[in-house]
């Protein structure tokens, strides 16, 4: 199916090119070939090849009979662009190097096909060869030069060299502000290689920068929080986890263990940060309600643990919840068929995924700052009411 709608739409963009070619040879005054000529013949060449089954010989005829001219350029590119799609990129980068050797393109027309010869050559790994083509196009006043620069950036980034990235990534900035989300996950990326170095300073500066570009990068305030309690920098934690708790509350449920420790020395008071939680989230994460529900048991008893939970849970109907009232009522308790079945439970919401991307559905049971399946960064977010407990 899909083989028969690449040939339908390399047919039409064929039919397309050819009759704007020979409206320009009218419009000039001449016809290259009178009807019933080679040019024709090609055409039912190519067309017998197709009734045949013999899709190949049927696309190299269609090229061969196809004329390049100011008018059918475009038709080209989007041949060559159709040749990569399918996987066949060997034919593409010969179609693009092909027009590239035009004398006769405008500047546009030999940029785009630049840009198109560069994607080629990203599609089969010549990195190097595809960086030349972006960097020329990067380094020119042309209109293409935005997405010259993102395709640059991806480059570095597939290579994990972060620093240009960063580097490329400022460029890129300035053409789509929007970009500062991943240029502040690129600092980030440097911030893990210092940590893994054991270079503590270098890694602030790298979160530091990353929250220049993005004041709302969580990643980078997990890395500095859990940076600062490493350094026993503890007067600047609850500074750091407010910050979580107020922009992205979502998220506290992965420096809760932190939390806890900070409040176990006295510097943050975890009812209170809890509840600012709860308080900033529209779906409040199970988790948050959970270590909720666990102190106030502590302190105001079961029953009222209990209330709490059951009230979140009616509005917010989830396993984990009914998990984590389960646990609450079996604490202290001698081993009972409830509790059993609470094991059993337990033991199906491990398998449950924790974790969604917001572009393309991508699910698992850990974190990702870059999603495995579209690679954007940043669209990875918990899932409210599934989460593992």
């Amino acid at each position: 199916m899909q083989e028969l709608m690449f040939l339908g739409l390399f047919v039409l963009a064929l039919a397309i090119g050819w009759f704007l070619g020979r409206r320009e040879a009218i419009k000039v005054g001449f016809m290259l070939k009178p009807h019933g000529s080679a040019v024709d013949r090609q055409y039912f060449i190519g067309l017998n090849y197709l009734l045949n089954e013999q899709p190949d010989e049927a696309i190299e005829t269609f090229i061969r009979a196809l004329e390049v001219n100011p008018e059918t350029v475009e038709t080209h590119i989007a041949i060559g662009k159709l040749f990569c799609q399918r996987g066949d990129v060997e034919r593409a980068i010969k179609v693009h190097q092909n027009l590239l050797a035009r004398p006769n393109l405008t500047d546009l027309q030999a940029d785009r096909v630049q840009l198109e010869l560069a994607r080629d050559y990203l599609a089969v790994g010549m990195h190097q060869r595809a960086e030349r083509l972006l960097e020329g196009l990067a380094d020119s006043k042309s209109s293409l030069r935005a997405e010259a620069l993102g395709d640059l950036v991806t480059v570095y980034e597939q290579q994990h060299e972060w620093q240009q990235a960063i580097a490329i990534g400022r460029r890129l900035l300035r053409e789509q502000p929007c970009f500062a989300v991943t240029l502040a996950q690129y600092h980030c990326e440097m911030a893990v290689v210092a940590l893994a170095s054991r270079e503590f300073e270098q890694a602030r500066s790298w979160l530091q920068a990353a929250l220049k570009v993005d004041a709302g990068c969580v990643r980078a305030l997990i890395l500095l929080a859990e940076l600062e309690e490493r350094l026993g920098n503890l007067k600047a934690l609850p500074g750091l986890l407010r910050r979580i708790a107020l922009d992205s509350p979502e998220f506290v449920p992965e420096v809760l263990a932190l939390a806890e420790r900070c409040a176990d020395n006295g510097a943050l008071n975890l009812t209170e940060y809890l509840d600012q939680a709860l308080d900033r989230a529209d779906s409040p994460p199970i988790r948050i309600l959970l270590a909720r529900a666990q102190h106030m048991r502590r302190a105001e008893g079961r029953e009222a643990a209990e209330g709490f939970l059951l009230q979140h849970l009616e509005r917010q109907p989830s396993l984990g919840g009914v998990l984590g009232l389960l646990r609450l009522g079996d604490e202290g308790e001698a081993e009972t068929g409830v509790s059993a079945s609470r094991r059993l439970l337990e033991t199906l919401q491990r398998a449950r995924p924790q974790y969604r991307c917001e572009h393309c559905g991508f699910s698992g049971i850990k974190l990702h700052w870059q999603c495995p399946g579209c690679q954007q960064w940043s669209t990875v977010k918990p899932l409210k009411g599934h989460e593992l407990t």
